[in-house]
């Protein structure tokens, strides 16, 4: 998606229609955060894409504090 910031650079850019599919599938999830980066399943490293993309979720989780130890 082109923007102000990006719009200098020549690469692959996610689309606007990806952006907005992704965000009402994270609203309809009661997701935290989109990650709306591009597309992982085009992508050669497509395993670690998708391990960066879990890793990144992960992030704007609760943190959960473990007791008892």
């Amino acid at each position: 998606m082109d923007t102000d910031l990006s719009s200098w650079a020549d690469a692959p850019k996610i689309t606007t229609v990806d952006v907005a599919e992704r965000t009402v599938e994270a609203l309809a999830n009661d997701r935290w955060e989109v990650l709306a980066d591009a597309d992982a399943d085009a992508d050669a490293d497509a395993d670690a894409d998708a391990e960066t993309r879990q890793a990144k979720a992960a992030l704007s989780q609760p943190l959960h504090a473990e007791t008892g130890r």
